[in-house]
């Protein structure tokens, strides 16, 4: 593969060393939303199916187990492409690699609004996940735009931007489903990515590349970062369980709430995302508590915290009172666990972050498609009661696996 040349990247002596270039000016407060804009409008086109699945299923004669297995390949597409792509920002440019993904995600939005089939449909998800690399490059990018007094407060609202995206997302897409056809949404959502490409393109800027490294290089250095950190792994343990238990609900509250004893439609499954923004925004102080306890006590709280929440969603589930409640403290809890794996892992390597970040980011999200196909199946076999139990025990495994390796590691 071609390598970055002298003229593209600062003299190092070696594949790893760090970018030794000035210290940046303070990131302004425009910026810094921009940004945190541009990551949540981006994943946030992962997850306007979820509440449309039933309407999705009736309007193209399809089941509603083909519509989730559809749903799962955007977060399978995710994965790979940031496994593949996400790696590049250590040694290009980020400013062109962001502003493909944001196009590339304008053209699978129109794939999915002009889906006919389930093989059509199926293309075009796997496209969508594919093309949101530029969310976690964008993460990257805030973080070395700022400077270091900043970066701590830049990073959490850049974040914040993605914890919104993603759940606020299910709202406008429930809401909207309500009043316009399913297309509609899609062609509404790459009009207003198409504003925000032309935003960037004027207002997002460049950045040097960190290391002067081939891309196969780069790839098999994560694999050697992922054996040689034992942090690294059990982080992505941690993280790809609890998201694997969050898809796992997700992917079929839709379903739920359409069947007797609710009879509510896809309105009311975007207004329970709605009352998730609560939770991921309460999860912005988790930062704090990492500080003064450690990390890793307060992911072991918050992991039977959320193993708690879907108790009482399984208990509770059948009215609505019950399932706002325990979608508040579930994600609350899994963003807790989110936050805190993340302060583990950026604090291995600063040299290595952005890859230490793309380790942990693909097997968090392949937790989350490993829980969506299993959402579909419970649903599907054993309905709500089978959805609950199969989230629950993603989150004792993690809870076990954090017994068990409370002595090796402490951080």
């Amino acid at each position: 593969m071609t390598t970055v040349s002298p003229t593209e990247a600062p003299p190092a002596s070696t594949a790893g060393e760090p970018d030794h270039s000035p210290v940046p000016v303070p990131l302004s407060k425009g910026m810094t939303l921009l940004l945190a804009a541009t990551v949540g409008m981006v994943v946030g086109n992962l997850y306007y199916m979820q509440p449309l699945m039933g309407l999705i299923a009736a309007d193209l004669g399809l089941s509603e187990s083909a519509v989730g297995s559809a749903a799962t390949l955007c977060l399978i597409g995710q994965s790979v492409g940031m496994l593949l792509i996400l790696p590049l920002g250590d040694i290009f440019n980020r400013r062109p690699l962001i502003l493909i993904s944001v196009f590339m995600s304008i053209c699978a939005l129109l794939l999915v609004a002009s889906a006919e089939g389930i093989v059509w449909l199926s293309f075009a998800c796997l496209a969508l996940g594919l093309s949101t690399t530029g969310t976690h490059m964008t993460i990257s990018l805030g973080a070395s735009l700022a400077t270091p007094e900043q970066r701590g407060r830049v990073v959490g609202t850049v974040v914040g931007g993605l914890l919104t995206g993603l759940l606020l997302s299910r709202t406008v897409s429930g809401v909207l489903g309500r009043l316009i056809d399913w297309q509609s949404i899609y062609y509404l959502a790459s009009g207003m990515l198409a504003c925000l490409l032309a935003l960037l393109w004027y207002s997002l800027p460049s950045t040097k590349p960190q290391i002067r490294m081939g891309y196969l290089p780069l790839l098999t250095s994560m694999w050697k970062l992922f054996t040689s950190e034992k942090v690294l792994r059990e982080s992505c343990v941690f993280g790809s369980l609890s998201f694997a238990a969050f898809s796992t609900f997700w992917m079929t509250i839709v379903f739920h709430l359409e069947r007797p004893p609710l009879n509510y439609g896809s309105d009311v499954a975007g207004m329970l995302g709605l009352l998730a923004i609560g939770g991921a925004l309460a999860a912005g102080g988790v930062g704090r508590l990492t500080d003064r306890f450690g990390a890793r006590p307060i992911i072991g709280l918050f992991q039977l915290f959320t193993l708690f929440s879907f108790g009482i969603l399984y208990f509770y589930g059948e009215t609505l009172i019950g399932l706002g409640i325990g979608v508040v403290l579930m994600d609350l809890g899994i963003q807790a666990v989110h936050v805190g794996n993340q302060s583990r892992v950026y604090s291995l390597s600063p040299e290595a972050r952005n890859r230490l970040g793309t380790i942990y980011i693909v097997i968090y999200f392949a937790g989350g498609s490993l829980g969506a196909a299993v959402g579909v199946w419970s649903w599907t076999e054993f309905g709500w009661a089978g959805v609950c139990s199969a989230s629950a025990l993603f989150m004792l495994t993690a809870t076990i696996y954090w017994l068990l390796t409370h002595r090796r590691n402490r951080i």
